[in-house]
């Protein structure tokens, strides 16, 4: 994983294409894993609703307006905890541009 300080979240980002997920019914979990390296990555279900969206065309704003939407709580915390989480993301290398 690279430094989080030196990480760059690119404007429009894309999940990595090599990664197929799979929801562990009742956990509230969705299990992805590289096909690529055969890493594997727990991520819980609004972090992994937050990588689907990552396709290309939305921004930051636009995955967590989207998010907004779909949950009651603070806007800046929204805001914040998703760049947050693609800036995690962006370090392992999970989506690019």
């Amino acid at each position: 994983m690279k430094n989080l300080l030196d990480v760059e979240v690119p404007e429009r980002p894309r999940k990595k294409p090599e990664l197929t997920g799979e929801e562990l019914e009742g956990m509230n979990e969705v299990i992805y894993v590289d096909a690529g390296n055969g890493s594997n990555y727990s991520l819980n279900i609004v972090a992994a609703t937050i990588l689907e969206l990552c396709d290309g065309t939305r921004t930051s704003a636009d995955i967590a307006a989207i998010i907004l939407d779909n949950m009651e709580a603070d806007a800046e915390r929204v805001q914040a905890d998703t760049r947050d989480i693609l800036e995690e993301f962006a370090a392992y290398g999970l989506i690019g541009d």
